[in-house]
């Protein structure tokens, strides 16, 4: 399965090419997407095609594929889709060199296509996210990856309106399902992936929606269904001649053939065409895959001989055998059928090579149990010690006590006196300490109330200025507009230009009102809630010098309406200071929830602040924000960042719904 998901991320579709032209894995394509850039052509198709160079040659020559990559990127500049393309075709490049660095870029180019407003942007979204499903399914973690598939990148493929974009994620879905041993819920898929791939122009597509499926279906052991969807396979065999999908399709159609119609020749014969392909193509894997079926051929017809030979030259395979499945599966072929044919010897070596690969992952959890039992044991024991020094202490003070008390009775009065006297004494000052404590906490109280009334006061003036801004100011100048619409239809035509440019700088006048009103009082989080109050928040801040990346994580969206607007204005006041203060070029927010404690990491590439300086405990902006963290009974601190270079804020604030 590994395999065929890696098949997977080379699938793409070309934004400059049409239906007839060239695929990226077509001979010559290469060399016509060159033609292209020799030629007269805009900065964004340049982008794009340097981009198609950059994935066609990762798989090839990865110091090729970073020349065009950084070729696409300088063309690029100042349009934030190509920008993000960029950030797409890295991860492509890194996803098996790098997968950190492929997951950062996969979420960076999503976090910029969703600012786009234009189709290919949707599309190359719903890419980028599968792409970092992959790499969940790589680390062994299907569970991650479906969820992904399901939740994320299936819903903005539905959104696109594309059906070939769709069905390629109901195509990933079921594979998902498949690998996973889920057959009944991966035809489901299948099926959903072929009614939307019914009018596509990608064959290649279709083709593996077709053979999987069949695949499928015969391990379902429903063999009409896997032989109607073989013969639509086979129509488009044309279209794939000495391509490893023809090697797939050779394997299916063995297994059809030989668990469907029982007939094990044509199975024979269709798996030696399948591995001719591969092994013309130098496709390792894929021609031991094909060998393994021939290995369960030879065990369906009985003959011993034939499979033990086959494992044989399997068990050679350095590459196939990575995979532990792959090892244990070859190693309990050969220990069985050696134990068919009586040679006792040979059965009892491969078993043991099983079991050694079968314990080797036993052995790593138990390795993990014992640890986590040994941890235990240790903290016991801990427990134990601090408990025997607490006894001994105890017997100790009890021993001195005894002393004391033997030393005589005519110091007793004196020792006495003196312990009333220092007791006396301790307990004045413990008391006078307390009650400056008292006073400062009652002080620190009333001077959190009053920064509360402060901050409510403030909302509450900003909601009346906003208010005032939009139905007087706003209504006034829609008045005039109106007024100056109905005199541009009265007077001659060299006025009627005039009037028209002030109608259009009376539009710009409104649109700058609205801003404004909306910076005082951001009714989207009255009306969508916090986390896409602060998405449009952080996206207000983005320019061609900016980045502002948001990551919010698990927010409630019943926490109290108070207490969003004074998490609003704190990221607003740090992302004004970023921008402003520090001039930051990159911004990463990171702002998630749990239960009630709601935690905010703010960090910038700025100028970074100096943490001894006593001036910025005074600023106006740090002061705000430390208002609102004591209000909502927070923590805050900020640090420098690596090299001493930008600033790093964390906040801790407690939220109640």
């Amino acid at each position: 399965m590994k395999i065929m998901f890696r098949a997977l991320l080379l699938i793409f579709l070309l934004p400059f090419y049409s239906k007839a032209q060239l695929q990226w894995t077509d001979s010559g394509y290469a060399d016509s997407l060159q033609n292209v850039l020799n030629k007269r052509i805009t900065n964004n198709v340049k982008a794009e095609t340097n981009y198609l160079l950059c994935q066609y040659w990762s798989y090839r020559d990865t110091a090729k594929a970073k020349q065009f990559l950084l070729a696409g990127r300088k063309a690029a500049q100042g349009s934030g889709y190509l920008t993000a393309l960029y950030y797409f075709y890295e991860g492509s490049l890194y996803h098996s060199l790098n997968p950190e660095k492929a997951a950062f870029d996969y979420l960076k180019s999503d976090s910029l296509l969703a600012k786009e407003a234009i189709p290919r942007a949707i599309y190359f979204r719903a890419k980028a996210l599968f792409n970092y499903a992959l790499l969940y399914e790589d680390k062994d973690n299907t569970g991650a990856a479906v969820d992904i598939v399901l939740n994320k990148v299936i819903p903005i493929a539905e959104k696109a309106g594309d059906p070939t974009l769709l069905g390629e994620n109901y195509m990933y879905a079921g594979q998902f399902f498949q690998g996973a041993g889920q057959y009944k819920v991966a035809a489901k898929y299948y099926t959903q992936a072929m009614q939307q791939l019914q009018t596509t122009y990608k064959k290649s597509v279709l083709f593996r929606v077709y053979i999987y499926a069949a695949q499928n279906y015969s391990l379902l052991k429903r063999m009409d269904d896997a032989k109607t969807t073989l013969e639509k396979a086979k129509e488009l065999l044309p279209f794939f001649t000495d391509t490893k999908m023809l090697a797939e399709y050779y394997e299916v159609e063995a297994l059809y053939l030989w668990q469907g119609e029982k007939q094990f020749k044509r199975a024979h014969q269709s798996l030696d065409k399948g591995m001719a392909i591969a092994k013309k193509l130098d496709e390792e894997y894929i021609y031991n895959s094909l060998q393994f079926s021939k290995y369960n051929l030879y065990m369906a017809e009985g003959k011993n001989s034939q499979a033990i030979q086959t494992l044989h030259r399997l068990a050679k395979s350095t590459l196939y055998l990575l995979r532990a499945e792959n090892r244990k599966a070859v190693y309990n072929g050969l220990a069985q059928n050696y134990a068919a044919i009586n040679n006792m010897v040979q059965a009892y070596r491969w078993q043991k090579k099983y079991a050694e690969t079968s314990d080797s992952l036993a052995q790593n959890r138990l390795s993990k149990n014992i640890n986590e039992l040994e941890i235990k044991y240790r903290t016991t024991e801990n427990q134990k010690r601090i408990f025997a020094l607490e006894a001994e202490k105890k017997q100790t003070m009890l021993a001195n006590k005894n002393n004391r008390l033997a030393s005589g009775l005519l110091t007793a009065g004196c020792f006495l006196l003196i312990c009333i006297a220092a007791y006396s004494i301790i307990l004045y000052r413990k008391n006078k300490k307390i009650s400056v404590q008292q006073l400062k906490d009652i002080r620190q109280q009333q001077e959190i109330k009053l920064s509360q009334a402060m901050l409510q006061l403030q909302e509450k003036e900003r909601s009346r200025i906003a208010r005032d801004l939009h139905d007087g100011v706003g209504s006034m100048l829609a008045g005039i507009k109106i007024n100056l619409s109905g005199i541009a239809s009265e007077v001659d035509q060299p006025y009627t230009q005039c009037i028209n440019d002030t109608m259009r700088q009376l539009d710009n006048s409104v649109a700058e009102l609205r801003r404004i009103a909306h910076n005082l009082v951001p009714d989207i989080l009255l009306r969508y809630g916090l986390e896409v109050a602060l998405q449009e928040l952080a996206e207000t801040f983005i320019s061609p010098k900016t980045s502002v990346d948001l990551q919010c994580l698990n927010i409630q969206r019943d926490i109290a309406i108070g207490i969003q607007l004074s998490i609003y204005r704190i990221l607003q006041e740090l992302l004004s200071n970023a921008v402003k203060h520090a001039d930051a070029c990159s911004i990463l927010v990171q702002c998630s929830q749990n239960e009630h404690i709601f935690m905010i990491a703010v960090e910038d590439d700025g100028k970074g602040i100096d943490t001894e300086d006593a001036g910025i405990e005074t600023g106006i902006g740090i002061s705000n924000i430390k208002n609102r963290v004591a209000y909502l009974n927070g923590t805050m601190s900020y640090s420098r960042g690596k090299d001493r270079r930008g600033t790093i804020v964390n906040i801790e604030l407690y939220v109640t719904a």
